[in-house]
C-alpha cells in the first residue's frame, strides 16, 4: 500500500515531474539580451557623461580666459585700449605691449577653418576701414551709440576721442562640437577729480 508521502503530484491526471533547476536555452538568450541592453545603456550614459564633463570644462576655460581679457583691457590706459587691442597693427603704440585683437586660450583647440589659428578675439564697433564709429548697426555691442558724450551719433572715426568703448570678447574653439562664448562690456573713461589747492 502507498502512503501519501510516496505519491507523485498529478496535474490533470498525469504525473508531474519536478523541475530540474536548470535554464532552458530560451531563458539564457532572453537573459543575455536583457544584460546587453542594460550594458549598452550604461556605456551610452557613461560616454554622454564624459562628453558633458569635457564640454563643461572647456566652457569654464573659455569663460575664465574671456573674463581675464576684459580685466586686462580695464588695466590698460583707457585712451590706448582701442589702438593696442584692435586688429590694425599700424596704429599700435611704439612703446609698451600691443597684443592685437586675437589671443590664445590654453587647453582649447582653434577651429580648423579659423583664419588666424587662435581661439580668442576682441571686437570693437569698427567699420570695414578699421574706424571706430558711432553709427554702426551692431546690436550685440549696443550700437549705434554716442561714444564721445557730445549727444550726437555721427559717421566719423572716433579712435582718438572716445569716452565709451563697447567691447565684445569672443572665444571660439573646436571641442566635441563647434563651441563659442561671448562676453560684452562697455569700458568708460574715468574722469579725474581736480585736487584742491
Amino acid at each position: 500500500m502507498r502512503t501519501a508521502r510516496n505519491r507523485r503530484p498529478t496535474v490533470g491526471g498525469r504525473a508531474h515531474r519536478p523541475a530540474s533547476g536548470g535554464w532552458t536555452l530560451l531563458e539564457v538568450v532572453v537573459a543575455a539580451l536583457i544584460l546587453m541592453l542594460v550594458l549598452a545603456g550604461f556605456s551610452r550614459g557613461l560616454a554622454s557623461s564624459t562628453a558633458l564633463e569635457h564640454v563643461t570644462r572647456e566652457r569654464g576655460q573659455a569663460r575664465e580666459a574671456a573674463q581675464a581679457m576684459l580685466e586686462e583691457l580695464r588695466d590698460v590706459t583707457f585712451e590706448e585700449v582701442f589702438a593696442r587691442y584692435d586688429a590694425d597693427p599700424g596704429n599700435d603704440y611704439a612703446t609698451g605691449v600691443s597684443p592685437g585683437a586675437h589671443f590664445d586660450v590654453e587647453g582649447l583647440r582653434p577651429r580648423p577653418d579659423d583664419p588666424d589659428g587662435r581661439v580668442g578675439q576682441i571686437l570693437f564697433p569698427v567699420s570695414e576701414l578699421g574706424e571706430l564709429r558711432e553709427d554702426l548697426e551692431l546690436p550685440r555691442l549696443g550700437m549705434p551709440r554716442d561714444l564721445t558724450g557730445d549727444q550726437f551719433t555721427d559717421d566719423i572715426d572716433h579712435a582718438g576721442d572716445y569716452r565709451l568703448l563697447p567691447v565684445l570678447v569672443r572665444v571660439e574653439w573646436q571641442g566635441v562640437s563647434r563651441c563659442s562664448l561671448e562676453l560684452v562690456t562697455v569700458l568708460k573713461r574715468m574722469e579725474r577729480v581736480p585736487e584742491e589747492p
